[in-house]
């Protein structure tokens, strides 16, 4: 009898010990989780990028599930492959189940329908394309703002030089005129995220509000256009192709920084040659 009350204290207090630490990593974890402004970063190095990727198969159900993992563990930053994660179980069907699920969801939204960065690459060599993380950087036309995008640039700086291609697969939702994007295209991903495709020098022929396109499809052409209300307009600032991702949130639109993953698709670029 005395050894059984032994046991049952004991089992109790490693109980209640195990609850504790689950608790705290619990109340830590939700600390970084509800930094929302660190997730809109999608800070993910190429390198250990690539490693989930031959781990786990970039898009499949275990490679976002590992990948939420280690964004959740490490404050929303994928760096190294070599810090310690929690347990799966930890976030699958502990205290902190439903915030993991809510930002697999998001994470697999955005990342799932990828496959090619947005610009081929010129084989002739006569022109190259380069960009920045100018996430939330100052723009002041129409008013000061911030920057949601990542800008990709032409070393050319000719308008219609480099064909757009749509990144993902995927229905065109939105193609015209915007003051500040001038020539636009919002394409929405079968997993649900809206990627915007703006100072389009022309329209590829044939894509029109409603047609599904496949990723790696020609879209348009890198221009300059925008920045004023009338349509047309162009030679504002150097040709580029702003791309811009956005997800919903709480019933919100919200963008999310393509920088990290412009980086890991610009080595799946696919390949273009211009005769001019």
């Amino acid at each position: 009898m005395k050894l059984k009350r032994i046991i049952v204290k004991t089992t109790l207090f490693f109980g209640l010990v195990i609850w504790t630490v689950l608790v705290t990593d619990c109340l830590q974890f939700y600390e970084k989780a509800d930094d929302i402004e660190r997730f809109r970063v999608l800070h993910m190095e190429k390198d250990a990028l690539a490693e989930y990727d031959t781990a786990y198969q970039y898009g499949s159900p275990i490679f976002m599930q590992k990948l939420t993992e280690r964004m959740l563990s490490g404050s929303f930053c994928l760096a190294s492959e070599n810090e310690s994660v929690p347990t799966s179980f930890f976030y699958q069907y502990g205290p902190c189940k439903a915030v993991y699920k809510k930002y697999l969801n998001m994470y697999t939204i955005i990342l799932s329908d990828i496959k090619y960065f947005p610009v081929p690459e010129d084989i002739t060599g006569k022109a190259t394309t380069n960009f920045e993380d100018s996430w939330l950087g100052e723009r002041t036309y129409g008013g000061k703002r911030q920057h949601e995008g990542t800008d990709i640039m032409a070393s050319n700086n000719l308008r219609g030089y480099f064909p757009v291609i749509s990144m993902t697969d995927g229905v065109v939702e939105k193609k015209g005129w915007l003051e500040q994007g001038g020539y636009r295209i919002g394409i929405r991903s079968p997993a649900g995220a809206y990627f915007y495709y703006a100072h389009l020098y022309r329209y590829e022929d044939g894509i029109d509000t409603g047609d599904t396109v496949k990723a790696g499809q020609v879209i348009g052409y890198m221009g300059d256009s925008g920045y004023s209300k009338v349509e047309g307009t162009v030679g504002k600032f150097d040709v580029h192709l702003h791309l811009g991702i956005y997800i919903d949130y709480q019933g919100e639109e919200m963008s999310v920084n393509p920088y990290f993953l412009l980086k890991y698709f610009e080595g799946k670029k696919k390949k273009f040659y211009n005769k001019s």
